[in-house]
């Protein structure tokens, strides 16, 4: 063999260990280990957003059948009421870190805008109309 052909089979070798090893060398912009992580955050939050949920209801109940005063109850569902926002804004910022990683939010706002769009407009008649008709009869 030539020198020259050495050095091109030598460039060739050189940039296929180049083509097979980038993907193992380069960065993940996340890891499954952060995904499973933001996950089990966002399921505890649920759990004790749930947990808010009962409370207000329990308390609720309590309120109705006369087992606690008008003072009290406001004051605990005051109390519950904002464990309850401050869980939601945490969930909210859990998934927009996730959305922020992942790069899955991107057609958020046309999604939202499109949903909007359909609800107004059944809620404005066009829902009302379809359901005044008797249902045809398939053939």
């Amino acid at each position: 063999m030539s020198i020259l052909g050495l050095i091109i089979s030598l460039a060739l070798l050189l940039i296929a260990i180049a083509v097979v090893a980038h993907p193992l060398v380069r960065p993940r912009k996340t890891s499954e280990k952060e995904d499973v992580q933001l996950q089990v955050q966002r399921d505890r939050v649920g759990v004790y957003y749930e947990r808010v949920l009962t409370n207000i209801r329990d308390l609720d109940e309590d309120y109705a059948t006369g087992k606690i005063d008008e003072a009290d109850y406001r004051d605990e569902r005051e109390v519950w009421a904002h464990r309850g926002i401050r869980l939601l804004r945490v969930r909210d910022s859990l998934d927009a870190r996730q959305s922020l990683e992942t790069g899955r939010d991107a057609n958020a706002d046309k999604i939202d805008e499109a949903i909007e769009a359909a609800i107004s407009a059944y809620r404005g008649g066009a829902g009302a109309a379809n359901h005044d008709q008797p249902p045809r009869e398939a053939n």
